[in-house]
């Protein structure tokens, strides 16, 4: 008499057979919820990367006053705007870094619109003209501001003056000038 024994191995085979398409099933699963996760992040990353590189800054003048007392500047007036397309900055995250050949200075933001009477560790704004979504505290596009601030000592004829507006994101503005050789005026002008 012959024993078939074609059956157990089927059930053996299907059993195995059953287990790699769990695993398969498993395996597929944490790979596409790593796959979401990782689309996810690289799509933060790209809107990080493009208001870093797409926001800044633009100077359109920057003055002194009071020069024409001992033919020093002692108080800064700094025009700026927005660069086309740029994301709006929030003057709260915002610092100013002036640097004189002696002394270095870091300003940070007072919401008082008044440019007069600005200590000598903070930066008000005066807002020239509003933009169609004005904010206030930010700079939007269509904004002009004038920046007003103290220097940390007078400055005299013929120095170097960096200037750096650094918001929290986009990019950094760098200013080098010289004052003048004869500053004798009220209003000395740096830039352009």
């Amino acid at each position: 008499m012959v024993i078939d024994k074609k059956a157990e191995m089927g059930i053996g085979t299907l059993v195995l057979f059953i287990a790699m398409i769990l695993v398969a099933a498993i395996a597929a699963g944490v790979l596409i919820q790593t796959a979401t996760t990782l689309q996810s992040r690289a799509l933060e990353t790209g809107k990080r990367s493009t208001t870093e590189v797409s926001t800044g800054i633009k100077t359109i003048l920057l003055y002194g006053e009071n020069a024409s007392v001992n033919r020093s500047i002692q108080y800064l007036r700094h025009h700026i705007k927005l660069v086309a397309g740029s994301d709006p900055i929030k003057f709260d995250d915002t610092v100013i870094s002036l640097d004189l050949n002696d002394q270095l200075r870091d300003y940070l933001y007072n919401s008082n619109h008044s440019c007069y009477g600005a200590r000598n560790d903070e930066f008000r704004i005066r807002y020239i003209k509003n933009g169609t979504g004005h904010i206030d505290g930010y700079l939007v596009t269509g904004d002009v501001i004038e920046i007003c601030y103290e220097a940390p000592r007078e400055i005299f004829e013929d120095e170097l003056i960096r200037i750096n507006i650094i918001p929290k994101v986009g990019s950094v503005l760098t200013l080098r000038v010289m004052s003048p050789s004869v500053m004798i005026t009220r209003r000395v002008f740096l830039y352009p």
